[in-house]
């Protein structure tokens, strides 16, 4: 969660705003809703004085979705937990199911921010994890 510091400060200086956003559009393997992608080129191209609080909010919200984690929750190994979830994959939904396989058939050695809490989440149903973690 983005602290209100953060928010107002990003909020009122276009040399960080404008800087931030296009940097997320040139980060490799991301993609982006057709939305946030409008949002963030508008943001980056546009002489803005500043941002509103909601924009500011969601561009720092685009930053934070995209970050790389590498261990999540209480300092879990992220390669660790995927193998976990994918032995134990059955007992999964099947959006649940498709996440993990495709997470684990990648070999993937990180999630992104959007998909941290969706690993805990599924961890924590399969009882990997505690569900107080």
């Amino acid at each position: 969660m983005v602290s209100w510091n953060e928010i107002d400060r990003v909020r009122k200086d276009p040399n960080v705003f404008k800087p931030l956003a296009a940097h997320l559009l040139r980060v490799h393997e991301t993609q982006w809703d057709d939305y946030e992608e409008t949002f963030l080129r508008d943001v980056s191209e546009y002489d803005l004085p500043e941002l509103n609080t909601r924009q500011a909010e969601f561009l720092l919200k685009c930053r934070d979705d995209k970050a790389t984690h590498f261990k999540v929750g209480d300092n879990f190994s992220v390669p660790i937990l995927i193998k976990k979830c994918y032995e134990a994959r059955l007992d999964l939904d099947d959006n649940d199911l498709d996440f993990i396989e495709t997470l684990y058939h990648r070999n993937r050695a990180y999630v992104t921010g959007r998909q941290a809490g969706w690993l805990l989440r599924v961890a924590k149903q399969l009882h990997i994890i505690e569900p107080y973690s």
